[in-house]
């Protein structure tokens, strides 16, 4: 899909708020500080590449519609799923911040995705960088406790073990044993770096078991695993 640059509208504005980075202005600043800032909108088509693995970043990306996914290639052949980003999270910002702002992954639009943008060179220079710099710290530590969420999952080394593990996360993180994961079994599969059909094999089997339900994407845990 061509890339095309729109004005900012209010749904952006809400956007860029739930993405937390003007979390720390004063009341009635942030619509003062995103003009300043210059923010960009633009469409991404299904499966283009947001961000490549080794580009160099300079922007800070917010997702507005649509799904990101941040996968990690292998010279093997192999494909680690690392996180799906929904509307209001920001992605690739640790290597707009690093000494040689290249990035670790590929950031892929899942579907067709829109994507507000700032350089982060105007947020340095703007009169609110104070403010907005700490937020996206907080922001960056959101993002390394995800990585370590992925770690204590793949940590196990029983397949039960991961799906359990990975679900109760999301479930203490929500506040509830009812959510949704935010992928298909294909993705699923690919963060838990199992094969799709074993999965698909051991959720069923969890499911007669008594631990868990679940369609599509919506999982419960059962009140007795919690």
């Amino acid at each position: 899909m061509e890339n095309k640059h729109q004005p900012l509208r209010e749904e952006h504005m809400e956007t860029i708020r739930r993405s937390g980075l003007l979390s720390g202005l004063a009341k009635g600043k942030d619509t003062e500080a995103v003009s300043q800032l210059g923010f960009q909108v633009k469409q991404l088509g299904a499966e283009e590449m947001a961000i490549l693995e080794g580009d160099r970043v300079t922007d800070i990306m917010i997702l507005h519609a649509g799904g990101i996914r941040g996968e990690k290639f292998h010279l093997e052949g192999n494909v680690d799923l690392m996180h799906m980003y929904q509307r209001g999270e920001i992605f690739g910002a640790e290597a707009v911040v690093s000494r040689f702002k290249t990035s670790p992954l590929t950031y892929i639009a899942d579907k067709e995705a829109v994507i507000l943008r700032v350089p982060f060179r105007s947020i340095t220079q703007s009169e609110f960088s104070g403010d907005i710099m700490l937020a996206l710290l907080r922001i960056l530590a959101d993002d390394n406790i995800k990585k370590l969420y992925k770690i204590e999952t793949l940590s196990k080394r029983g397949l039960r073990e991961r799906v359990m593990t990975y679900l109760r996360i999301i479930s203490r993180k929500v506040g509830s044993p009812c959510f949704s994961i935010h992928m298909d079994r294909a993705q699923f599969a690919q963060y838990l770096c199992v094969n799709r059909t074993a999965l698909s094999y051991e959720l069923n089997q969890m499911k007669r078991d008594g631990l868990i339900d679940f369609q599509k994407d919506r999982f419960h845990i059962l009140e007795k695993n919690q």
